[in-house]
């Protein structure tokens, strides 16, 4: 499921009901999923992803995955599957988590 892209609904960080938006699934945990946000206001983090094929993954505007904006959730909050990112995006997220995501 890595790299799909879905419309949810995207849970805020203080629990509050949370605001519809596109999200990328980074692991299947089965009944639920780890997500992060996915949004068209460009930053230049360490953790922030530029999708460079962001069209071929159902996004209407450039837009980059924030790996520092993390959810679990219930697969009940994704309203639809939007797409999936390119292998070069996909890439990118992945070299990008296990450059800077050590325990």
């Amino acid at each position: 499921m890595f790299g799909k892209v879905f419309l949810c609904e995207f849970p805020l960080t203080s629990g509050a009901a949370g605001k519809v938006r596109p999200a990328l699934v980074l692991f299947d945990l089965q009944m639920d999923a780890l997500i992060c946000r996915v949004t068209s206001v460009v930053r230049s983090g360490p953790l922030d992803v530029a999708l460079l094929d962001w069209q071929s993954a159902g996004l209407l505007r450039p837009s980059v995955a924030r790996l520092d904006r993390l959810v679990t959730a219930e697969r009940t909050v994704f309203r639809r599957r939007l797409g999936l990112l390119s292998v070069r995006d996909r890439d990118a997220v992945r070299d990008r988590w296990n450059q800077e995501m050590r325990l």
